[in-house]
């Protein structure tokens, strides 16, 4: 499961670039630059995506491009990392020790949707002509 909290608990969501800072098996926290945060209706619609990822075929690379953190009324509740190019989510519970990685379909619509909204916020990211 990608999504280890309820939609309803999540106040607030960042999205982010992610910067490899170091081996993902050691993070405690996804790195990277966070490109918008949205909340309300906007927040719920993202983790309401991420909560409908199906399963899907795990590949090697991982080598994430965006990641999300959702926020609660205490802070942060779960930071996810997505390689879309080897379909596997590195999902970060803070205290929850070590993540590990859990496959999804990047193909699916709500996987192609995920990826959309992070496009339309990267600004590195080129944009058809």
């Amino acid at each position: 499961m990608l999504l280890p909290v309820a939609v309803a608990d999540i106040r607030r969501v960042e999205l982010v670039r992610v910067g490899n800072s170091r081996e993902w098996d050691e993070w405690d926290a996804v790195p990277g630059e966070t490109l918008g945060s949205v909340v309300g209706a906007d927040a719920a619609a993202i983790a309401g995506l991420v909560a409908g990822l199906p399963d899907g075929e795990s590949m090697r690379c991982f080598s994430p491009a965006y990641a999300l953190k959702a926020h609660g009324a205490e802070g942060v509740l779960v930071e996810i990392a997505f390689c879309f190019r080897c379909h596997n989510a590195l999902v970060v519970v803070p205290g929850g020790g070590r993540p590990g990685l859990v496959a999804f379909e990047p193909d699916s619509p709500a996987g192609r949707a995920l990826l959309a909204r992070f496009k339309a916020v990267d600004r590195t990211t080129p944009t058809p002509a």
